[in-house]
């Protein structure tokens, strides 16, 4: 279901309108949802349908602030695996990271999260973009950013951080729920929704780091997220696999092991739609290479590492076998190009 959401989301939301005296079927009104469906593990749930739910629960409770209470409510087992991935990371840049690449398991794919940076003022954060005009999109704002507000401050164990919020919307007439989560740095009428804390924070090392299960849960969250995509081609579930794994590359019998294939079922596939396992690989190291080298204070030495290349020698033969220049020589014409434009 490419575009949806955890069905404990929508769980906790019920549980919390069900204890303010909600009836179970006033908030499941004209959709095909009941407690036996939110309750499946692993299910996920059509947006049209959570919509439904959320503006119900809503309309029954009276509480314009319902949102960033759900939010405060999610803890790191409500996210599932990528919630054990932050857990893992060994700082906040890294979970910001996890949650930009892996934002559609957790908020559907019609919510954008995209990395947000401020260096004058030192901060660093994310942006939030909801594409659909709903009932139900201050409340999903509210939900997602007081959800990422609880997820920072559990990690670095803390039951308060300096966190900026701003918010695409007027101001409701009492602000006090904002402040109790955010505190006094929370601005409306923005254009465009923010969450940002201290870029100093970004590098604390975190308690509960793993790099081995990170890059277990890293794994999983790729091909999760490759399974949203039901039309998908087998090739397309690859490279969005692959791109979301920068330097931890898979192999084939891997890759097929994700998106639940046998390695001769999955190399058949790929044959058909006129590729290879090894063709899809190359494609996004280049992509990932070039885009690398488009950071000036990022050594050649230093992009090998992050590919995953032991030897920068092997980087720098197969640089030239996928673009027909050496790594220095193609960072040498970007530059070149770029002067002449602003020539």
């Amino acid at each position: 279901m490419e575009s949806s959401i955890p069905s404990q989301y929508l769980l906790v939301l019920v549980a919390l309108a069900v204890e303010r005296g909600c009836a179970p079927t006033v908030l499941f009104h004209n959709t095909s949802l009941n407690l036996s469906v939110l309750s499946s593990p692993g299910s996920r749930i059509d947006d049209a349908e959570a919509d439904q739910v959320i503006s119900n629960a809503l309309a029954a409770t009276g509480d314009p602030s319902l949102g960033l209470t759900v939010g405060q409510l999610l803890n790191m087992g409500a996210h599932a695996v990528v919630g054990q991935t932050f857990l893992a990371c060994a700082n906040l840049m890294e979970v910001l990271d996890t949650l930009v690449r892996y934002g559609p398991l957790l908020t559907g794919r019609q919510a954008q999260i995209d990395h947000y940076k401020d260096l004058e003022a030192g901060r660093i954060g994310l942006t939030l973009s909801l594409a659909w005009p709903s009932p139900s999109i201050r409340f999903s704002h509210e939900a997602i950013f007081s959800a990422a507000q609880k997820t920072l401050s559990d990690l670095l164990q803390t039951p308060a951080i300096d966190v900026e919020v701003s918010l695409p919307y007027d101001a409701p007439r009492d602000t006090t729920a904002f402040e109790e989560i955010f505190g006094d740095k929370v601005r409306f009428n923005a254009e465009k929704a923010k969450l940002s804390i201290p870029e100093a924070l970004v590098t604390e090392p975190l308690p509960t780091s793993n790099p081995i299960l990170r890059a277990l849960y890293d794994a999983e969250c790729a091909r999760l997220l490759a399974d949203l995509s039901e039309n998908a081609s087998c090739a397309e579930r690859t490279l969005a696999a692959l791109d979301k794994l920068e330097g931890q590359y898979p192999g084939l019998d891997q890759m097929a092991s994700m998106l639940h294939l046998s390695t001769r079922t999955y190399r058949r596939r790929l044959q058909d739609e006129s590729t290879s396992f090894q063709a899809l690989l190359d494609s996004v190291r280049s992509k990932h290479a070039t885009q690398l080298l488009r950071h000036p204070e990022m050594s050649v030495d230093r992009v090998a590492q992050r590919l995953g290349f032991s030897d920068v020698s092997n980087f720098r033969r197969a640089f030239i076998q996928w673009t027909g220049e050496s790594p220095s020589q193609w960072r040498k014409n970007q530059r070149a190009m770029v002067n002449l434009k602003d020539y």
